[in-house]
């Protein structure tokens, strides 16, 4: 390790100002670290998100959290190289990577020390200093002292603006996603109701959400605690004041000629100079000093009266409010007092606590009407007539067929797909507009009747709402027929769906 071809300025830091000093160092270096850092994650997340089951894919992101410390070794590699002012490039780190992965403690930080709080400033001891066993336990010991506080709330930090970054992201699909995947993967993660479709769409938009945060957060997050680790060692070794040594000795070595000459100079300009007797001038001042010495008394007397004098006096009044002093005693509290405070404050912290408990059960027991809140609130028009027309669809009742559902299939079976599942959603809006009064105008699409429906509906009649809606799209708008295995359990859905209004009455 050359001192001299540090890239930054080493000098002693505070530990947030160094933490500071690496997200500097990530701002500085950005066009070397997030090319390779881009191709490594978007390689590995494609292959984790291609060889995971379907039935799994929920669990990709953890298994990206998972495997952080190996994504950390590689950053670690291209920051340390950059600060000795040695560039790498993409196809250096793959070269480097199996001794890398292989010589940096990579086993010990994927299984027990996993959940390190601190395993970003410990990564250099692994990985630059190579030090093992009872070396390394005292080498670390002797770098947390004074630092480790700040790496632990160093990672908290991190993952929390990860977590940040990832529901602002989501939330940003939610807002955007016109056929409200994202919204229903979330309910559905608190009402158990998932189809296929949703499960795998949502999946994949929060997978690719966390990997965006962690693309955008982890190389801030090992530059921060490499900057710690530098900052710590250089209170340690004084590397400031070794490099300030250095410079001073080459300035020197740089200036050895012309002093050399000038010395040369000045030793014979010298010798051609003639010296000049001078004597001292009787009229010189002198300063004399008193042959006796006066006693401690007469000293003091002598030394009051010097400062009575007009330049030694200076007295100025000060005006200033203070507390009038009074010689009435505060009452002590009797032992009863006290004991009755204790059982107040008892009593009151197990009141709050039995609170808690009991928001925490509600919300639980209510979360689907606290989930519906989150939605914007629909209106309602009790006084406005149902619509007899829809997005072009005559939804009267008079105009549909007594038993719409053998009615769909029978046209099904015939071959004319849009004109059946275009059956089966106009009686599902007259459904909604005339028995569970939704109020759906010719300005709502498809995606916002199933918001506008959702607080009406329970989740088996919402989830087959959702699929007739999806496969009407499917035929309508994409011009693609649907599987038969899609298709026929809509059909006999359509009871189940129709009748739910006459089991709630009833009930």
């Amino acid at each position: 390790m050359q001192l001299n071809d540090i890239t930054t300025q080493i000098r002693l830091r505070s530990t947030w100002e160094a933490t500071d000093l690496g997200l500097a160092m990530v701002q500085h270096n950005w066009r070397l670290i997030y090319p390779i850092w881009t191709l490594l994650l978007v390689g590995f997340a494609l292959v984790v998100w291609l060889l995971m089951p379907v039935d799994y894919l929920i669990y990709a992101p953890m298994l990206l959290w998972w495997f952080k410390p190996v994504f950390d070794r590689i950053l670690l590699l291209i920051l340390s190289r950059q600060l000795f002012n040695q560039p790498v490039s993409a196809a250096q780190v793959m070269t480097a990577l199996p001794a890398l992965l292989r010589n940096s403690g990579l086993l010990s930080a994927l299984t027990w020390r996993r959940f390190s709080f601190s395993r970003g400033f410990n990564l250099p001891i692994w990985q630059l200093e190579q030090l093992r066993g009872e070396p390394r336990k005292q080498r670390q010991h002797l770098l947390h002292q004074q630092t480790h506080g700040h790496a632990v709330w160093l990672t908290i930090a991190c993952v929390h603006l990860e977590y940040v970054v990832m529901t602002s992201l989501y939330a940003l699909v939610v807002w955007l996603d016109p056929n409200d995947y994202a919204w229903e993967y979330l309910t559905g993660i608190f009402t158990n109701a998932f189809d296929d479709e949703v499960l795998y769409w949502g999946a994949l938009i929060y997978f690719v959400a966390y990997s965006v945060s962690v693309w955008l957060i982890e190389p801030l997050y090992v530059a921060a605690s490499f900057s710690l680790y530098l900052n710590r060692r250089t209170q340690l070794e004084a590397w400031d004041i070794e490099l300030a040594f250095r410079k001073l000795g080459e300035r020197l070595r740089q200036l050895a000629p012309s002093a050399l000459g000038l010395l040369l100079a000045l030793v014979c300009g010298l010798a051609t100079v003639t010296p000049t007797p001078v004597w001292a001038t009787p009229d010189a001042d002198t300063e004399t000093v008193a042959t006796t010495r006066l006693q401690g008394d007469a000293a003091r007397a002598q030394i009051e009266a010097i400062m009575q004098q007009e330049a030694f006096s200076q007295v100025r009044k000060v005006k200033q409010w203070t507390a009038r002093e009074t010689d009435e005693e505060e009452p002590d509290i009797a032992e009863w007092s006290k004991s009755l405070q204790a059982i107040i404050a008892t009593v009151m912290k197990a009141v709050l606590w039995i609170a808690v408990v009991i928001l925490v059960v509600l919300g639980i027991a209510y979360r689907r009407q606290l989930l519906a809140l989150l939605k914007p609130l629909r209106t309602k028009t009790h006084n406005t007539a149902p619509p007899d027309i829809l997005f072009g669809m005559d939804i009267r009742p008079e105009s549909l067929p007594d038993d719409i559902a053998a009615a769909s299939q029978r046209l099904w079976e015939s071959g004319q797909h849009r004109a059946a599942l275009g059956l089966l959603y106009r009686g599902a809006l007259m459904r909604l507009t005339r028995h569970d009064d939704v109020a759906i105008h010719d300005s709502h699409t498809e995606g916002d009747i199933l918001n506008l429906a959702r607080p009406a509906l329970n989740a088996q009649r919402l989830t087959w709402l959702s699929a007739v809606t999806s496969a009407w799209q499917e035929v309508a708008y994409a011009h693609r027929i649907p599987a038969d295995t899609k298709v026929l359990p809509l059909f006999n859905g359509w009871t189940t769906f129709s009748a739910e209004l006459t089991a709630e009455v009833a009930a």
